[in-house]
């Protein structure tokens, strides 16, 4: 059996590629460069590297080339690119995988959100995962095409920083807390984030590829058990350095004054959304319950940074 993987040396596809490889498949991992995976394993040294950018016109053709039995496409962002990778592969391919996000949803009305419900995406990168969903359900129903899309939370692995209590990917937050100094929360810190551990997405893939037939034209959360609310979340994270949480809150507009704009974009794009999810159908349709919680999740990920 052959697998591509497209990015594969990514924060997902670095935990992917060993258990294919375990699973007794020959990878082929398609990226532009040979950047190191996040995740050490001898399993590397028998993956085929393909150098190939999604940007050349022959990218289509030479994944098709491959004659791959599975397809996972880690670096997929618009839907005419993923129409355009489905023709290609059409009839020839026995499973693609592809990458969504949480962010196809908007705001919750009631939570944990279902995958089916709150399908207002706010941000162009959301609107176009959603329309990517819609393309793999309608491949699917009109034409049998095996795809399923799976829709990670905030990705969380050693090496990579986590989203913090303030919603901004930045080691300040973590920092502040650690030494019990005052940390300063947009609003009363309610929103909530939800997080998720690389080696658990790169799980559901698996998941959703023993199962088959019944993940056709079907789109999954890959999330943590739990959501936290940024003033639980500090809380916790104080505890684990002996300290009682600061906090301190601010109304967003004055808040954000404090850091960088880049991080008050981010914070705002989290809160905004502040994602709860459910993982119910992951459970019911693929037998797959995450093995981390978000703070084990964060916990690992924060020791690689000597946190």
């Amino acid at each position: 059996m052959k697998a591509v993987i497209i990015g594969g040396r990514g924060k997902v596809g670095s935990y992917l590629v060993p258990l294919l490889a375990k699973e007794g498949f020959s990878v082929i991992n398609v990226s532009r460069g040979k950047t190191k995976p996040n995740v050490k394993d001898d399993v590397w040294e028998k993956v085929t590297q393909l150098n190939l950018d999604r940007k050349q016109p022959e990218f289509e053709a030479e994944i098709a080339k491959i004659k791959a039995d599975v397809v996972f496409d880690m670096i997929c962002f618009e839907n005419d690119e993923i129409i355009r990778l489905i023709n290609a592969l059409r009839g020839s391919v026995s499973h693609y995988l592809v990458t969504g996000t949480i962010w196809v949803h908007g705001p919750s009305g009631v939570v944990p959100a279902t995958e089916d419900e709150c399908r207002e995406p706010m941000e162009t990168y959301g609107i176009q995962k959603d329309l990517m969903e819609k393309t793999i359900v309608n491949e699917y129903k009109k034409h049998g095409f095996p795809g399923t899309i799976i829709h990670p939370g905030h990705i969380v692995c050693p090496g990579d920083i986590p989203i913090n209590p303030q919603g901004s990917k930045s080691l300040d937050a973590y920092k502040i807390l650690k030494a019990g100094d005052p940390l300063y929360l947009p609003n009363f810190g309610l929103e909530t984030i939800h997080h998720v551990h690389a080696a658990d997405v790169a799980g559901i893939y698996m998941a959703a590829l023993k199962t088959g037939k019944p993940s056709f034209g079907e789109g999954f959360h890959a999330v943590s058990p739990r959501a936290v609310t940024l003033q639980g979340f500090a809380k916790e994270v104080a505890l684990w350095y002996g300290k009682k949480a600061d906090i301190r809150f601010e109304p967003f507009e004055i808040w954000k004054k404090r850091v960088p704009s880049g991080e008050s974009e981010e914070t705002y794009s989290h809160i905004t959304h502040s994602p709860n999810l459910s993982m119910q159908k992951a459970k019911d349709l693929l037998a797959f319950v995450p093995k981390y919680t978000s703070y084990e999740a964060i916990k690992e990920c924060l020791a690689s940074f000597g946190l």
